[in-house]
């Protein structure tokens, strides 16, 4: 085999692995769409809250953040504390938005603020990818 062979089969071997990734990822966002079926349409922070403390406990990971620490940063609430709609005089997102803040890490935190426009603190940035 040259040199030239080796190079297709490692991109070959690249393109499959990129490849396993995204079916992964699916899977991973199908299940969680049907992990989430019963969920209201709309939830509001304290809702979507308990949402992500319940899933940091089944990752073995901290419980979170208090209610209290969410409401003073807006950009640790899902959306980064934009595309909300008043109800009953709470904020409140829609189901598959909160899903998607869910997944949200110190990590991603920074391409999920950009994706909303949302500026983060210094402290912040230091953490995200």
């Amino acid at each position: 085999m040259n040199e030239m062979e080796n190079l297709i089969l490692q991109g070959i071997q690249l393109g499959l692995d990129r490849l396993a990734l995204e079916v992964e990822k699916q899977r991973q966002e199908a299940e969680s769409r049907g992990r989430y079926a019963a969920l209201p349409e709309w939830l509001d922070l304290e809702q979507a809250v308990t949402l992500k403390r319940g899933l940091r406990a089944k990752e073995d990971c901290a419980g979170g953040a208090p209610l209290t620490f969410y409401r003073q940063k807006l950009f640790l609430q899902p959306c980064c504390g934009r595309n909300y709609k008043m109800l009953g005089g709470r904020k409140c997102w829609r189901k598959d938005n909160v899903i998607e803040w869910l997944a949200v890490t110190d990590e991603t935190l920074k391409s999920y603020a950009e994706k909303y426009g949302a500026e983060l603190p210094e402290a912040y940035l230091k953490r995200a990818v």
